[in-house]
């Protein structure tokens, strides 16, 4: 029978060493995740966090790109990285014997990258062709844009990815600067999940880390996570030639730590969480006007955004539109129903037993419960919070967000001159 056991070890120069062992199990995944997303970024450093996630697996002084592939697929293992708005994470997921290498890997990529100038000039022109590619993105470009519109001239606006002007004038010298006053071990966070010895991850960690390029240039100054802007109510409208209308709808939402953010998961599954969903059912099975509609929210340590998302004829956005907006007027005068919460509740409860079967979810909840909490939160206790919500409690989040001063509308398509507009007052 499985079992886990959780430790945490903080060294002496802040770097923070988090396991949890999972008895019975072949794999181990690991993840080094460092307090240096898109919020901490300038005007003009946009899209640098982004670009040396990108460069590190160029080369470091041990291994060339070459020899990092060959040694990645030596040992059967996969390793990837992503960046966020707070955070950018390395990680890798191999049998739990090849943790060591694993770990040498991820950790040379904190202390000992390249960051060649000539590899950074084919790297931009990947980031480049990455940035056209969200613009010929219909779906990619209205998350974007909704992002942009909800928090504009603002640092959580930023899109990660970057500018594509800032981009093409990073030099070397910028990109091993920003890591210089990023990359500090009060940072980083080992987190390693699976067959592996506490112990032996610390030392290893330890070892590799105590060269971390910040640890004598660190300004505490930067890392002050930024409040998010008044959300105030905005339409976004790019017009594409395409044959269909992307629509975001959203507004402001909960922070990590605010414990009303479970009502407003209800929300999502309620209005557009599956088949039986509200907006599912009224716009989709009752109308025909979509393929599909989702939930597009997220939550962050100081701010947070509730939205749905669809897409639909040109011609019918408007009709759309009054639709959402209808239901969400219903569901803040007459709220939800108890077998609609229930149900919700179920979902939640699914989703939330069936990720822990997934090593890297685990390892990242290990990872975000450290970074927002300052503990770990079980999922049982999760559930809890989940379970513990009721129709009033739904009701008075509707209440809270749905508000037309607040609600903002992003929409990529062809407008064919209609007025896109979205009411809930």
């Amino acid at each position: 029978m499985n079992s886990s056991h959780f430790q945490k070890t903080t060294l002496l120069n802040g770097l923070r060493i988090l396991t949890e062992r999972h008895e019975g199990v072949h794999s181990a995944t690991l993840g080094v995740w460092i307090e240096a997303g898109a919020v901490f970024e300038t005007p003009k450093e946009r899209g640098l966090s982004h670009l040396l996630e990108h460069m590190v697996f160029k080369g470091t002084a041990r291994r060339s790109l070459q020899q990092i592939a060959a040694v990645t697929d030596s040992i059967g293992g996969q390793i990837n990285a992503f960046t966020e708005r707070e955070l950018v994470c390395f990680h890798a997921r191999v049998l739990a014997e090849q943790a060591p290498v694993a770990l040498e890997l991820l950790c040379d990529f904190l202390t000992i990258p390249c960051l060649d100038a000539r590899d950074l000039e084919i790297e931009k022109g990947v980031i480049l062709e990455e940035i056209k590619s969200v613009e010929d993105s219909p779906e990619e470009l209205v998350e974007e844009l909704f992002q942009q519109t909800i928090w504009p001239d603002s640092p959580w606006g930023f899109p990660i990815l970057g500018a594509a002007e800032s981009v093409s004038n990073f030099t070397a010298r910028d990109v091993k600067t920003y890591m210089a006053n990023h990359y500090a071990p009060q940072n980083v966070m080992v987190v390693a999940v699976g067959d592996i010895q506490h112990d032996a991850i610390v030392k290893q960690a330890g070892d590799l880390l105590q060269s971390l390029p910040g640890s004598n240039l660190f300004r505490r100054e930067k890392h002050v996570v930024p409040r998010a802007p008044r959300v105030a109510k905005h339409v976004a409208q790019v017009e594409r030639d395409t044959e269909q209308m992307q629509l975001i709808v959203g507004t402001k939402c909960y922070d990590y730590r605010d414990s009303k953010r479970f009502a407003g998961w209800m929300l999502d599954a309620i209005l557009c969480g599956g088949y039986s969903s509200r907006l599912f059912q009224e716009i989709r099975e009752k109308r025909g006007l979509c393929y599909n509609i989702g939930a597009l929210s997220a939550s962050y340590r100081k701010t947070g955004f509730w939205a749905i998302e669809t897409g639909v004829a040109p011609e019918t956005a408007p009709k759309v539109l009054d639709l959402i907006g209808r239901e969400l007027r219903k569901l803040k005068t007459r709220g939800v129903s108890k077998v609609e919460l229930q149900r919700a509740q179920q979902m939640m409860r699914a989703n939330l037993l069936l990720s822990e079967e997934s090593s890297s979810a685990q390892m990242t909840r290990v990872a975000r419960n450290e970074w927002y909490y300052g503990r770990q939160r079980s999922t049982q206790e999760v559930l809890a919070s989940v379970m513990a919500v009721t129709q009033a409690d739904v009701q008075e989040v509707a209440n809270d967000l749905f508000d037309t001063k607040t609600m903002n509308l992003a929409a990529v398509g062809p407008s064919g001159g209609s007025t896109l507009a979205i009411e809930v007052a």
